[in-house]
């Protein structure tokens, strides 16, 4: 599978999800980055990569244009490559401190930050 733009896939529900959608897509002037809730993702891109709804929830994922996948920290990293604005930032989330942040920030989402009723779906 060859896409072409990478896919940053993020919970549709979660506010600090949302949030952090909102502000990349702001920033990425060229488009440079396709946006999508899990909620809204294909069924045989969940099945080609292994994906179920509890890792869709735990963390966001990148589907890179080669088809790889990256989650997590490791999504954002990549995210952060195509958006001139904070590519200086790149290289704090490819640490592993900057991944047990995201893991602990990502189990308390909810809790934090609040959730919706219904999917936000980012607007192209």
């Amino acid at each position: 599978m060859t896409l072409r733009k990478p896919r940053l896939v993020y919970d549709g529900v979660c506010n600090l999800c949302i949030g952090a959608v909102r502000f990349l897509n702001a920033i990425d002037h060229s488009h440079a980055i396709e946006y999508a809730p899990y909620q809204t993702l294909d069924p045989e891109l969940r099945e080609k990569y292994a994906l179920n709804a509890a890792e869709l929830q735990g963390r966001m994922h990148i589907i890179r244009e080669d088809g790889s996948l990256l989650k997590g920290a490791a999504a954002i990293t990549e995210a952060c490559r195509f958006l001139a604005p904070v590519t200086f930032v790149c290289g704090f989330f490819n640490t592993p401190l900057a991944q047990r942040l995201y893991d602990f920030i990502a189990r308390r989402r909810y809790r934090l930050f609040g959730c919706r009723r219904s999917c936000y779906v980012q607007g192209g």
